[in-house]
């Protein structure tokens, strides 16, 4: 295997300080995340048990599963930003050499914060509206909707930090 200035002697990309210590911050999101994929897996077992084999519909199982698998991004974005295994268009990139791929990747953690803060922004006014006017969820389980809308503003807030910490990994660690 050649190494490239990117790499350490194992294989994997360097990375500073600062995204080792945000990494935990994100690896917890992640953890919870992953036990809320098994909430879901629980509540969808439940509700498939009571309809087909006991006749009893279980009505409050599609909205908590939606609240939840909102959560569940949120929280799991931010480390999959510093995984580098969100979705993205590599046919330029891998063309273009070392520079204007870290320019690219610079660029899009620059977008990634602008889009983030946008949300994060926006969350909070929704938040913020729904606490205030004590907005409760339209279904079976009227749950108060700052609750669930909440997981929105730790998520974004965790992929901001992501997003700054690879900056910071770019503009110290990783220069070409």
């Amino acid at each position: 295997m050649k190494l490239d200035p990117e790499t350490t002697a194992s294989g994997t990309l360097a990375v500073s300080g600062v995204e080792r210590a945000i990494r935990l911050v994100t690896l917890s999101g992640a953890g919870v995340a992953a036990l809320l994929v098994l909430i879901v897996f629980g509540v969808v077992s439940y509700s498939v048990f009571m309809r087909y084999v006991l006749g009893t519909p279980v009505t409050f199982s599609d909205e908590l599963n939606g609240f939840i698998v909102v959560a569940m991004v949120a929280l799991g974005a931010g480390e999959v930003l510093l995984r580098g295994e969100h979705f993205g268009v590599d046919l330029l990139t891998e063309r273009a050499g070392p520079r204007m791929q870290w320019l690219v990747e610079l660029w899009g953690m620059i977008g990634v914060i602008l889009v983030a803060s946008a949300i994060l922004y926006s969350a909070v006014l929704m938040v913020q509206f729904s606490y205030d006017f004590g907005v409760y969820s339209d279904g079976y389980l009227g749950v108060q909707m700052w609750i669930p809308q909440g997981f929105l503003l730790i998520g974004m807030g965790i992929l901001i930090l992501a997003a700054m910490a690879r900056i910071f990994t770019l503009l110290t660690v990783r220069r070409p």
